[in-house]
């Protein structure tokens, strides 16, 4: 059957290297390849005759279990039991097969065809689906087989390189095939460098072509690399279950089918990305709104803005995350992700907080956020490391989305020369000059009470010991958000991002009577007078008023205090 013909091997390339070889059938009379649908009456008997001629020369090299090969089968053959047991005894023993499936037309039996797969790929065989885009009009159907590869006909890639609309063909084939079905691509007919070029920015596929290697005769193949093929994932992205959804809602052929599709789409968009109305009641109207709101959301992800923000997110300098109210993240860029090496999506909170205690603070200060009225607090925030501290100011800010609330997070590492005080561990006078002071709405100016006697009486390093429990006790009294400032000598600052200047007057008192105690615990007269003004547009001018404000109580304290003596 087979006297007048031989075959040479035209390898495939994964990555670089040689995944595969395929089996190119030729004839004596000519180097061409040998047409078998007009000329073969039974293909299933045909086919099983290359199979064992193509594994029989295989075996004759050395490695030959090495060596992937690719044989080209009908793909009505899958349908003739003794082709198929056949097969399934010469797969018994030899592996590393591909059965490429073409001639897609003669049949459209995709069940029949399909248990055959099954038993195929028991046996360790891969299949893939030849020749699409040839013009066969049962490929789509085969589409759905499930088979490992798609081998992309020549014909469709020949003119990438001269016309952008071929391009966009072909990207959006593979990405029907890639993205979509989890299939893996094939690409054959690959003859120059700007084909190659315009092929790699689609993804992951295999190449094969003049541009690489013309076939090659069976004794110059050596052993193939052991590829390991993508999967589809079963956590497919987002975009493609909520693009089956509305699908779904759109051949819904009644209004029950239809509320069923919507309330689909609800659980699947669990961010509700789209703005589902919580209550609806005309089904129609619903899935118009939600049709139009999709068809905006997919143009705006083309637009120059939507691409410059998205840009923005993920590569500016910040450690940017969004969490939503629960403490989920559902974004964090990639400098978040090498900061703490993880990509905390794909974390819960409970084993985000398993793996980083400190974790707690934040959504702490998420949460404060949340039940705020305002949409937008600063923090500073001391990180411990193998090579010291390490210094940022975050800044967070609420926003709701269809009635639900996030958090985005923006982390900068402290690179202004803002420096800490090394006996306090408050900041130095130079912070409120930076930028990060100005984002704070209310300012509070100390300055300490009956310091200046326990310095003189106890000596200068149980004075130190006392500055550095006063600013060690007020700091636990304050929100994470707020930010302490040595001023100088027994002088601070401390502000806060409160509008209220009462709130802020009742917080300082109570911190007041607790230093107090704490210090008349240790029989050491300790207290602080205070000034509290907003900050407004000029911070320079804020330390005045509150420097005024805190002289005016400090002398007021002071004759009442020698009233009562």
């Amino acid at each position: 059957m087979l006297s007048n013909c031989y075959f040479q091997f035209q390898p495939r390339y994964f990555n670089g290297e040689i995944s595969c070889y395929e089996a190119l059938l030729r004839t004596n009379e000519s180097d061409t390849e040998y047409y078998v649908e007009n000329n073969i009456d039974d293909h299933a008997k045909f086919d099983l005759a290359i199979i064992e001629h193509v594994i029989k020369q295989r075996s004759k090299l050395i490695h030959s279990e090495k060596i992937k090969l690719a044989i080209n089968i009908s793909i009505s053959s899958l349908l003739d039991e003794q082709f198929l047991k056949a097969c399934l005894s010469i797969f018994e023993y030899e592996g590393n097969i591909i059965l490429e499936l073409t001639r897609h037309d003669v049949t459209n039996n995709v069940e029949g065809i399909q248990a055959s797969i099954k038993q195929l790929k028991s046996k360790g065989v891969q299949l893939a689906l030849d020749d699409y885009g040839k013009g066969y009009a049962n490929s789509e159907l085969f589409l759905q087989l499930d088979i490992d590869y798609v081998k992309l006909d020549r014909k469709i890639i020949k003119n990438i390189d001269q016309s952008y609309i071929s391009y966009s063909l072909v990207k959006t084939t593979y990405e029907k095939i890639a993205k979509v079905l989890g299939k893996n691509v094939i690409v054959e007919g690959v003859e120059t460098f700007e084909q190659l070029n315009l092929l790699k920015q689609f993804g992951c596929m295999t190449y094969q072509g003049f541009y690489f290697s013309k076939p090659l005769n069976i004794e110059q193949i050596k052993p193939t690399k052991n590829i390991i093929t993508i999967k589809k994932k079963e956590n497919s992205s987002l975009c493609n279950f909520l693009d089956q959804a509305i699908y779904e809602m759109n051949r819904a052929p009644n209004p029950k089918a239809i509320k069923k599709a919507i309330n689909n789409i609800i659980k699947l968009d669990r961010y509700n990305i789209i703005g589902i109305s919580p209550n609806f009641f005309d089904v129609y109207s619903e899935q118009r709104r939600i049709n139009k709101n999709y068809n905006e959301l997919l143009e705006r992800k083309t637009s120059s803005h939507f691409l410059l923000v998205s840009s923005l997110m993920s590569t500016c300098n910040a450690l940017v995350i969004i969490r939503d109210c629960d403490g989920n993240a559902i974004y964090n860029n990639e400098n978040h992700i090498n900061y703490l090496g993880v990509d905390l999506v794909d974390y819960s909170v409970e084993q985000t907080l398993e793996r980083f205690p400190d974790y707690r603070t934040c959504l702490d200060l998420d949460k404060e956020l949340l039940n705020s009225d305002t949409c937008f607090i600063v923090s500073n925030e001391t990180v411990n490391t193998d090579s010291g501290k390490q210094y940022f100011h975050t800044y967070r800010q609420k926003i709701i989305h269809f009635n639900q609330a996030f958090v985005i997070c923006s982390v900068y590492e402290q690179n202004d020369n803002i420096t800490v005080d090394n006996l306090t561990g408050c900041f130095q006078k130079s912070y409120l000059e930076s930028t990060y002071a100005r984002a704070y709405q209310t300012l509070v100016f100390m300055d300490l009470d009956g310091f200046k006697l326990i310095n003189d009486a106890h000596g200068h390093n149980r004075g130190d010991d006392v500055l550095r429990d006063f600013a060690k006790n007020i700091k636990t009294m304050l929100r994470d958000s707020d930010a302490m400032v040595r001023f100088g000598g027994d002088e601070f600052v401390v502000l806060l991002d409160s509008v209220s200047i009462r709130v802020v007057k009742q917080r300082i008192e109570t911190i007041r009577a607790n230093i107090e105690a704490y210090f008349w615990a240790q029989d050491l007269n300790l207290s602080f007078s205070y000034g509290i003004v907003s900050i407004e547009d000029n911070i320079t001018i804020a330390l005045d008023k509150a420097d005024q404000e805190m002289y005016q109580q400090k002398y007021g304290r002071k004759n009442q205090l020698q009233e009562i003596i």
